[in-house]
Order: C-alpha cells, then structure tokens, then sequence
C-alpha cells in the first residue's frame, strides 16, 4: 500500500514500514547559482592591484586632492579647508568666469576664481571689478578690493584670476597652461 504525504522520509507507525512518495516531485535546475569554495590567491592579487592602480591614477591624475592655504580665498573657502581640483574639468571645455580653479605660478600653488576671461579688459574702482567697462555681477561672496587698480588687457590665453578675499589677494592675469584643473568644492 503506497500513501502520498508531504515528507519524502520513511515513516513507521505501529512497527509497520510505509514508504511515502512526494505528491509533487522535486526537480533541481542545473542554472542554480553555485558559490566557490575558495578564490585563487593570484586572482585575489590581481583584483587588489588594479584597484590600487586605478586609485593611485585618480587621485594623482585626475582628482588632486589640497588644502586652502591662507585667507585669500575667504568668506567661500577657510584656511586649511580641504578640496579637490578636477584636473579633467578643462579637458574639452575652457574655463570660465566664477570658476575657483588650482593654478602654478613659478614654484607655488594656488587656488584662486577666475574673474576675466581671454581678450576682456579688466579695471578696479573702489569695490567695484570692471570688465570692459562694465560692474561684473558677482553671484558669490566677495570681500571687496579697496584700492584702484591699473587696468589690464587679457592676451588671447590669458585669464585675470584673484581670491574672494580681495583685500589680501591680488594675482592678476595667468596663462591658460598654468590652471590645472577646477576647484570640486
């Protein structure tokens, strides 16, 4: 006598053996994802190198990791805040007026916001950036210049570049190989 039950397992009552059979058999699929039970030490190797290739690329190549040094760059930026210059950010586009970029001039390194653009005329009166004879609209924080300065004439790679600071921050104009990338935050 064959009874059908949900258990596939033998059962005994009474002394009596009774074998059972499933109502629905099971199937297993050879598609069910196995896990490896060990991973070869050379691959593992392998896997940690290239993410440290790929890391050491990035953060020396590409994201350049600095710290703001000094007041120049103040109310937007603090003395030893962090950021990052994203060396790719010019890599199809030009940079333009606002950008905080990372610059070298001679030996030092800086981090400045570009106010004037290739071919502009760039004039200071009281508090007051001129460019081309007209009040350029800043949209950022600014402590204001309190000194007149000579005007200048950006050549055609040339951009006039200072800190938000302007009373303790004056570069002027830089050639455009001399930005590295621009500031991330």
């Amino acid at each position: 006598m064959v009874l059908e039950a949900k258990s596939a397992a033998p059962e005994r009552s009474s002394g009596t053996v009774v074998q059972v059979q499933p109502a629905h058999p099971v199937t297993t699929t050879a598609s069910s994802p196995t896990l490896p039970t060990h991973r070869s030490p050379r691959k593992t190797l392998c896997v940690a190198l290239a993410i440290c290739a790929v890391f050491y690329v990035v953060t020396h190549w590409i994201l350049w990791p600095v710290r703001v040094n000094g007041e120049s760059m103040a109310p937007n930026y603090d003395d030893g805040q962090p950021t990052v210059i994203n060396r790719l950010a010019y890599f199809s586009t030009s940079p333009q007026r606002g950008d905080v970029v990372g610059l070298h001039v001679g030996a030092e390194f800086y981090i400045k916001r570009i106010i004037g653009l290739p071919g502009e005329r760039i004039a200071f009166e009281r508090d007051t950036v001129l460019v081309n004879g007209r009040p350029l609209k800043e949209t950022y924080p600014v402590k204001p210049l309190l000194w007149k300065l000579a005007p200048t004439q950006l050549g055609a790679n040339d951009y006039y570049v200072m800190g938000d600071n302007r009373a303790m921050s004056k570069l002027g104009p830089v050639r455009r190989e001399q930005i590295i990338g621009k500031a991330m935050y």
